[in-house]
């Protein structure tokens, strides 16, 4: 009987006991991550003295750690306004309502960014070929579809206007199969006019958009186009 009653003393500790230490080692790894956090943030105030930039490329990430695998915020405006409260290993910590948040630093500048020009064609002909080619899909596909289409205008290899880049003989299926001349959505007018005012939300390389590979490579695939260098 006196061993029946130690075994179950025993059996009765351990179950205290396993609890209390997986507790103790979740108390433990959370301090560890905190601290981590806040030696981050301390390499990233002493970098840099507080101080507001701007963005100088539209749709670019916003992130919840300086690293590109973690979670989208938000994205920016051409122009947008950050306080930068620091700059480490490429990225700037920037404030905002919830905290804090960090964005490439090669994104950022310390002065407003000129608009670009466009004229009233250059919103007619981009809201037709984003019709086009991109009519009814998401206002994210239909801003990647755009962005071709500026980036061709500043490549030595396109026209450098928006009209015959867009017109260009063997380029855009849409305007040899005729959908270009449908009339565009209220998401297409407002997505080209948003890629006029902002720029391309894509790297000046990508030139390409196609249902396959094309060019020296794939940049995004999504499931409608390839875009690609």
């Amino acid at each position: 009987m006196s061993r029946l009653l130690t075994t179950g003393i025993i059996a009765l500790s351990l179950s205290l006991i396993t609890p209390m230490v997986a507790w103790a080692e979740e108390i433990i790894e959370t301090v560890s991550i905190t601290a981590q956090i806040e030696t981050m943030k301390e390499a990233f105030t002493e970098a840099l003295e507080s101080k507001t930039m701007y963005a100088n490329k539209a749709g670019v990430n916003i992130r919840e750690k300086p690293d590109i695998e973690s979670r989208i915020l938000d994205q920016t405006m051409l122009n947008t306004s950050f306080e930068v409260i620091g700059e480490y290993d490429g990225w700037s910590m920037i404030t905002t309502e919830d905290g804090y948040a960090y964005v490439k630093s090669e994104y950022l500048s310390d002065t407003e960014i000129e608009p670009p020009q466009y004229t009233e064609k250059d919103l007619y002909i981009l809201a037709h070929v984003i019709c086009g080619e991109a009519q009814g899909y998401s206002g994210e596909e239909q801003r990647y579809v755009g962005s071709v289409v500026l980036n061709r205008v500043k490549h030595p290899k396109f026209p450098d206007t928006i009209e015959d880049v867009v017109f260009q003989r063997g380029q855009y299926a849409c305007v040899s199969d005729g959908n270009y001349y449908r009339e565009p959505t209220p998401q297409n007018w407002a997505n080209a006019q948003w890629l006029l005012e902002n720029g391309s939300v894509l790297p000046n390389s990508v030139i390409w958009q196609s249902k396959g590979e094309q060019g020296s490579g794939v940049y995004l695939k999504t499931k409608w186009h390839s875009y690609c260098y």
